[in-house]
């Protein structure tokens, strides 16, 4: 298979640098307009006609969590399992992750409304980490091969107070600082870095069809949708195959049905470790 790190670099070095510099990117365009709208949509289909929201939804703030199933915040059906197997973004992720031997995860969704209520809160959600690391780990190793990278397409466009993602430039130096400052333990900080309350964050604005990609150490949050159009997102992130925690572990045989495993395509199925790279 043709390397996207060495054939097809996505991410320019100013980019590249953007990302060292405030642990996130935006990478432009990842979906053309006409995708954007069959995901949005495709989403969008899934609240009920009634506004029933499933008991096994999460719902909070105007933050709707569609749940495939109890504790099951993935979906990978054949209709948006494209969205994890994106080429732009998988090449950017080469880039940042050093490696073409990826693994994808997550698939979960986000659709937040609008909310008038908390005014002087800018944040629906506490700032925190997703970060690759287990917390039966004592501490980070800081090193490439740990990192994860991931964060959301908006498959709407998310002006100034439209519920977008709220981070922290140059937050990852941060928390990399106080966890070695600590001497031991850093993982454990802030509550297993679930609830960092000590920092300032900014909300990525974006089109639809745009991808805000971060660095697994960058503290962030959901914000408030102030706006009558409802944000609606969808989240991937990728690890190297030898990730540090075994985070690429291939996945048990037979997970995957017939007509998911052609919806994923050659490099679809190396990304979900069910061919070998």
């Amino acid at each position: 298979m043709t390397s996207a790190l060495t054939a097809h670099p996505v991410l320019t070095d100013e980019q590249l640098a953007e990302f060292d510099e405030q642990g996130y990117v935006i990478i432009r365009g990842a979906l053309s307009p006409e995708e954007t709208q069959a995901y949005r949509q495709s989403i969008l289909s899934m609240l009920p006609p009634t506004l029933e929201i499933p008991p096994v939804w999460h719902v909070a703030d105007g933050r709707i969590k569609p749940m495939a199933g109890p504790n099951v915040q993935t979906f990978d059906t054949p209709d948006l399992l494209p969205l994890m197997t994106n080429e732009k973004l998988y090449g950017a992720a080469c880039q940042l992750l050093g490696s073409t031997a990826l693994r994808v995860m997550d698939g979960s969704i986000g659709i937040t409304i609008r909310n008038d209520l908390h005014a002087d809160q800018p944040l629906s959600q506490t700032l925190h980490l997703d970060a690759s690391v287990p917390t039966s780990a004592d501490d980070f190793t800081f090193e490439q091969r740990e990192l994860q990278v991931g964060g959301c397409y908006y498959l709407t466009d998310v002006e100034p107070n439209g519920g977008g993602i709220h981070v922290v430039p140059g937050g990852h130096k941060i928390v990399e600082a106080e966890a070695r400052a600590a001497g031991g333990g850093g993982r454990h900080l802030h509550q297993n870095w679930k609830q960092i309350k000590h920092l300032e964050s900014v909300e990525i604005t974006g089109q639809a069809g745009d991808f805000a990609m971060l660095h697994h150490l960058m503290p962030h949050g959901a914000s408030h949708n102030r706006n009558p159009t409802a944000r609606v997102a969808y989240f991937v992130r990728w690890v190297r195959e030898d990730q540090s925690w075994g985070e690429g572990a291939k996945p048990e045989p037979g997970k995957y049905d017939s007509d998911q495993l052609a919806a994923m395509g050659q490099l679809g199925r190396r990304l979900f470790g069910v061919e070998d790279w």
